[in-house]
């Protein structure tokens, strides 16, 4: 009956998809498919049956399930890379924009964000003075390679790649030339500079993860590289302690986190990624950019994964 109804819903228009009951959502999902798909396996799996009613079920299950706007920016972005997997799958771009798209969640999402974004970027005080893009880029500046790094310099580090500090030992920077006459799905003509050895991959990204666009604070990609390279080789030679795991590689970020509650820090291990991507949205923005601009270079200065860098947008 549920399904029936669904198939009505849809035979007079799909404006009002959000207000699908669970109960019509579940009779789309029968218990069989229920599993914990990731978005790429639902889109394989709806590209193999080539039912439009299944990539609809998954697409209203990839919806939001409250109003808070969180839930509404992050249903977003689920339901833009369930598209982009969708026609990396095959499925027709008519198929895709009628029974996987919601232009008035779509909508809903990029207000909330511009929203968000021009109130983050209309208080500046949010972070602190010490972590100021002037102030972290004259430190980085005057920094001096022939000595032993300092905890100091590395918490500067951290911010000026918008890493995590898990990320200190494994992060690699490299130049990328590649063969123009068999280009990889990764390489992006407007970057030359990418990072490989971030965390927060999953599947068979973790085992074989791409090269992801490198955008930072300091302009020079060269000497970025070599301060990173300066405090790895001081981990390596116990001259300088690693933000998170001890020697034996247990993790241990209890004196780290102590260490950014004094004076003249005062803030968490986390924030410095965030100060670190907002910095270098800032100057490589232009000079008028819009607040969607900035968050996307913000993304891409954090390395979060290419097929989500548009989520909500599209």
């Amino acid at each position: 009956m549920a399904r029936r109804c669904v198939k009505v819903a849809l035979a007079r228009g799909t404006d009002n998809r959000r207000s699908f009951s669970g109960e019509q959502v579940e009779a789309l999902l029968p218990n069989k498919r229920k599993r914990k798909l990731t978005i790429e396996e639902r889109a394989k799996y709806c590209a193999k049956i080539g039912d439009v009613m299944d990539i609809l079920a998954h697409h209203l299950d990839l919806g939001p399930k409250n109003d808070y706007e969180n839930e509404i920016v992050a249903s977003g972005s689920r339901q833009s890379q369930f598209r982009v997997k969708l026609a990396e799958a095959g499925v027709s771009p008519k198929i895709i924009n009628t029974y996987a798209k919601d232009p008035k969640l779509i909508q809903e999402s990029n207000k909330i964000q511009k929203k968000q974004t021009m109130k983050r970027m209309a208080n500046p005080d949010r972070i602190p003075t010490h972590f100021s893009l002037a102030n972290v880029s004259k430190r980085i500046q005057n920094m001096d390679v022939s000595k032993i790094p300092t905890r100091e310099d590395l918490v500067d580090i951290i911010v000026m790649l918008s890493m995590r500090p898990a990320e200190v030992r494994s992060l690699r920077i490299n130049h990328y030339e590649p063969d123009h006459s068999n280009i990889p799905a990764w390489y992006k003509d407007s970057y030359s500079w990418y990072c490989t050895g971030y965390l927060k991959s999953r599947g068979e990204k973790k085992k074989n993860p791409e090269p992801r666009p490198f955008l930072y604070m300091e302009k020079n990609p060269e000497r970025a590289r070599e301060l990173l390279t300066w405090i790895q080789d001081a981990i390596k030679a116990k001259k300088l302690s690693d933000p998170v795991f001890t020697g034996k590689g247990t993790r241990n970020a209890w004196p780290f986190k102590e260490f950014l509650k004094q004076e003249p820090y005062r803030t968490i291990p986390k924030k410095l990624r965030d100060y670190g991507s907002k910095h270098a949205s800032r100057i490589h923005g232009g000079k008028k950019p819009t607040p969607q601009h900035l968050k996307l270079l913000s993304r891409i200065a954090m390395r979060q994964e290419s097929d989500r860098l548009d989520a909500g947008d599209n």
